[in-house]
């Protein structure tokens, strides 16, 4: 009867587990059409306006990427570097572990 019980346990916690990886692949989703569908208004076809005038939002994209480089340029590359020198840091470590330059 106990082991039941705790079969069943098991069981109900796989469940939980698949459910919240789930929840968490479509928090951490992250690409362009899942941006701008919450930024822009669903009464407007953005996709429609970027079919119809290709070289007009090129043109605005690369306009806001210039205004923002100038007001957050700093942020952005410190950012960048910061996780770039975190990525390395954590494979020299792992390099490093090792017996090797025990003395």
């Amino acid at each position: 009867m106990d082991h039941r019980l705790a079969d069943d346990f098991d069981e109900a916690d796989l469940d939980d587990e698949r459910d919240l990886t789930a929840d968490e692949s479509s928090v951490r989703r992250l690409d362009a059409d899942s941006i701008l569908d919450t930024l822009v208004p669903h009464s407007i076809d953005w996709r429609e306006t970027v079919r119809r005038h290709p070289v007009g939002s090129v043109a605005c994209v690369a306009l806001v990427g210039y205004l923002v480089g100038r007001t957050k340029g700093a942020s952005i590359v410190a950012g960048i570097t910061a996780g770039l020198s975190a990525g390395i840091m954590r494979q020299l470590s792992d390099v490093f572990e090792g017996d090797f330059f025990d003395f």
